[in-house]
């Protein structure tokens, strides 16, 4: 529906009552020119009505997921400068039947397969190794690998599915746009693309690849039996990173293991959650007999994957395996009692800055605002029944200054001033320290700016809205990209009524 004039002149008046208040300490204005600031928040609604038609107004304004990304600990942060290590993608693996065999023996399907391993990390060896996606038991999500090494987030393995390959039909049946994974077909011996139907999602994606068992599996749409005679996969080999240096895994959910849509702006559940080897998410299995193709003076090594923490996760931890083998491969250290890791959740709040009452790029003021937990965890029988809170602080970082009007920006207890023409369409990845108080994570967002109008126009309060005003801020998760200069957000980012 359009926005009437009702539902306007209530968001009119929202916006005058946020403006009653007055600032002695920060501007040579002394006081927020109330006035001013009202009409230029009429002139902003007015205009973000006619951009956003079809946007309800009377929604939450925080579309963050708040998922969580575990880390080592505080000495081990994660850096964004590179090394030299690198990872570098190889010709076809078939995987060897017996190793998938061997792999059905451990991690039984639907059972808790918890007490075969522990939370760990590892350490690089002083040799190149190899790993490689081989196997998806019963798994509804899609995820990409990625490995932390030495503190720097690379991205092994990305699921190819209809999505990444452009959403279209035509493009996820086309043979020659190779994935990294293929099946052998029982009837002609010819390798075909995993992704190569509409229902190739969450169960029906990777299903021929639990069919190695032995079991009589049929496809989703039940039209017949979906059995191959091999697997063949992409190999990814790491090479050149420190020696020594410490590493671990985890998958990024992108698609959710419950299939569920909240209807708008992501899919429920754990979508964009980190499922970590540092968390329990994985395990690792050592020992493991040695595939046919793979030369004697190897090791080798089997990670399985749980892809979702959740109330229901079975937690048979094959909802994807990786085979790791080199000359030595990493060796995974167990995260005792009394180790600790951290937790991290982050909150990006995008803000305009009301320089312009017809601009919705939302990048005058961009800003990560984190919470971090150090945890430990407890054992029970082998496995973690418990994770302990030993410490807590938050941080922020300002990522992309779009706009040129001096502010104070306003965390929880935290202040700090910024902004100008000497920073504009800046993106300085300056660190706030210190930062106490802030609420966001519950859903209380006490994020706000004051801003220096121009031509003494005074200075102007933005807080982050309530259901039924028109943004000034918005809450949305880390990996959202900022628009370029006087380019609005689109419409889908927010709930419509379409």
């Amino acid at each position: 529906m359009k926005t009437n004039a009702k539902q306007l002149m209530m968001v009119v008046a929202a916006a005058a009552l946020t403006a009653c208040s007055s600032n002695t300490d920060l501007y040579d204005t002394n006081v927020i020119n109330e006035g001013k600031q009202v009409s230029a928040k009429e002139s902003y609604v007015e205009n973000f009505a006619k951009k956003y038609p079809n946007v309800d107004l009377n929604q939450s304004w925080d579309f963050s997921t708040k998922q969580s990304d575990y880390r080592m600990g505080s000495n081990n942060k994660v850096r964004t400068r590179a090394n030299d290590g690198g990872i570098t993608a190889g010709s076809w693996y078939e995987v060897d039947n017996n190793t998938l065999a061997w792999m059905h023996e451990q991690l039984v399907e639907g059972q808790d397969n918890r007490s075969l391993g522990n939370p760990f990390y590892m350490t690089v060896p002083g040799n190149d190794f190899t790993i490689i996606p081989i196997y998806q038991g019963q798994a509804g999500a899609m995820w990409n690998l990625h490995v932390v090494v030495d503190g720097v987030d690379y991205l092994v393995w990305e699921k190819i599915n209809k999505t990444s390959l452009g959403g279209s039909d035509e493009n996820v049946q086309d043979e020659t746009k190779t994935g990294t994974i293929q099946i052998k077909d029982l009837d002609n011996d010819e390798w075909h693309n995993l992704h190569g139907q509409w229902y190739d999602w969450g169960y029906g994606h990777w299903n021929s690849l639990y069919n190695t068992d032995g079991t009589d599996r049929w496809t989703p749409d039940w039209s017949e039996k979906n059995q191959v005679t091999a697997v063949r996969s992409t190999p990814y080999t790491f090479h050149d990173f420190p020696v020594g240096a410490e590493m671990y895994f985890y998958l990024d959910v992108t698609v959710s293991g419950s299939g569920e849509w909240d209807g708008k702006y992501h899919e429920i559940n754990n979508v964009g959650a980190h499922e970590s080897s540092l968390k329990g998410q994985m395990l690792a299995l050592q020992n493991v007999p040695r595939p046919a193709n793979i030369a004697e003076d190897n090791e080798v090594m089997i990670i399985g994957c749980e892809d979702a923490d959740l109330k229901d996760s079975d937690w048979d931890c094959n909802d994807v395996v990786f085979l790791v083998y080199g000359k030595t491969v990493p060796k995974p250290i167990k995260i005792e009692e009394g180790d600790e890791i951290e937790e991290v959740k982050t909150v990006r709040y995008m803000i305009e800055d009301l320089g312009s009452t017809d601009d919705f790029d939302f990048n005058d003021i961009v800003v990560d605002v984190t919470e971090i937990r150090t945890i430990s965890p407890t054992y029970t029988n082998g496995v973690v029944t418990k994770w302990n809170e030993k410490g807590k602080r938050q941080e922020a970082v300002i990522r992309h200054l779009g706009g040129t009007l001096p502010f104070v920006l306003k965390i929880g207890n935290k202040e700090y001033a910024a902004g100008g023409q000497d920073t504009f369409q800046t993106s300085p990845d300056l660190k706030l320290d210190d930062v106490t108080g802030w609420t966001g994570l519950n859903g209380a967002h006490n994020v706000s700016i004051e801003v220096e109008q121009k031509n003494s126009e005074g200075v102007f309060k933005v807080q982050f809205p309530k259901a039924g005003e028109a943004p000034m801020i918005i809450a949305v998760d880390p990996s959202q990209g900022w628009m370029t200069e006087r380019q609005s957000v689109p419409a889908d980012w927010f709930y419509t009524n379409d």
